[in-house]
This record gives C-alpha cells, structure tokens and sequence, in this order.
C-alpha cells in the first residue's frame, strides 16, 4: 500500500490541542481525587492518629506530584497522543481513590496502592519519554537539556516503588503494623522528595526557553 504524505493541518492541530485537552482531563481526575480525600478525612478524621494525619498529608502530596508531573511533561514535550495516553489518567484515577479509601483503616493496603501509583508514573514516564522521542524535530533541544537527570527522574519513583510493594509484601514480617507513625512519616517524606525532585527538571525546560546555559554543557537556543 503505498504511504499517505504527512498532512500538516493534522499534525499541527494534533500537537496543539493534546496539551490543553490532557490538562484538562488531569485537572478534572485530580479536583474528583481531593474532593473524595476531603470526604474521606470528614468522615473518619474523628478517629485519626497522629500517622493517619501523616498520611493524609502524604496522600494530599502525592495529587500535587501528579498534577505537576502531567504539567511539567504536557509543557515541555510535544508529541502525537497514543492509548497508553488514553489509559494513564484513568488508571492514576482507579488508583488514587484507592488510595483516599486506605488512608484510614489499612496502612498495608495504603502501601500497595501508593506503590502501584509509584509504578504507574514509571510507565507513564517511560511512554512519555518514547513518545518525545520519536517527535525528535520538536523535542530535541529540551531532551539535551534536561538528558543527564532523565535517569535520575526515572530511578527515583522505581525505587520507591519497588520498597514499597517489599513494605507491602513483609508487613507482617517487619512488624510494620506496630509501628504506624513511623511508616506513615517515611512515606510522606518520599513523596516529598519526588516532589522536590521535579524542581532540577523543570528548571532546565525554563532555562532551555529562556536561551540560558545549565550546569551541563547545554547547547544555545538558534
């Protein structure tokens, strides 16, 4: 079969539009998070320990993570929108609610939702990266950029991940259970740190639009 040409008036109003629609969906799925977060704490808070406020505070967090994250890539990328793009926000959705529901109640539950949040981003993460990739063109003066903390960025929330499914999986075994605070308050300083962690990134997209050189040998905008 032979191959259609590239019609531009698609391709442009593809690019165009994904960033403001996905933004959209994101503001939507995340304003539904929190509003059942609110609910959830009206609800129980009667009852809250000082690790349940812990982890209130890092289930709060962890909305503002994603909400940047979706921001931070729909800005700083452009790319042609595919399922996997389709399916992320809703599968974040799925999670989070869990998420709210076990912030009070289970802490083991909790771990194993926020792990699978934690790899979810990794997914999402990856797929991103793939997608602005294969939009070189548009993406290659941000990839140099901010190419020597894409690992980093990566690594971090797959890490996470990974201790937590192991919480998750030796609850019993570590007796983790007996000490909630404790639990409560690593958790909501990893979340914190991924937080804190989008703050090098997004500061190499500013300055790479700004025509600035970062601390790696950043090429001048042309």
């Amino acid at each position: 079969m032979d191959s259609l040409p590239a019609s531009t008036p698609v391709s442009e109003r593809l690019k165009a539009q994904y960033a403001p629609a996905y933004l959209t969906l994101t503001s939507i799925i995340q304003g539904a998070v929190i509003t059942t977060l609110v609910a959830r704490v009206e609800a129980t808070s009667n009852a809250y320990s000082a690790a349940n406020w812990l982890l209130v505070a890092a289930t709060f967090l962890s909305f503002v993570l994603i909400w940047h994250e979706y921001l931070m890539q729909a800005l700083a990328y452009v790319w042609m929108p595919s399922l996997v793009d389709s399916l992320v926000p809703f599968a974040f959705l799925a999670v989070e609610l869990f998420v709210v529901h076990f912030v009070y109640g289970n802490l083991r539950a909790w771990l194993l939702a926020v792990s699978i949040a934690y790899a979810i981003g990794v997914v999402a993460a990856r797929a991103t990266l793939v997608q602005a990739r294969r939009q070189s063109s548009d993406n290659q003066g941000v990839l140099r950029a901010v190419g020597s903390i894409l690992l980093a960025r990566v690594a971090l929330p797959a890490g996470l991940a990974v201790l937590g499914f192991a919480a998750w999986a030796l609850y019993d075994v570590l007796q983790l259970g007996q000490h909630p605070l404790a639990v409560a308050l690593v958790a909501l300083i990893a979340v914190a740190t991924t937080l804190g962690s989008t703050v090098p990134f997004w500061n190499r997209v500013l300055a790479y639009a700004r025509g600035e050189r970062t601390g790696t040998a950043l090429e001048p905008v042309r």
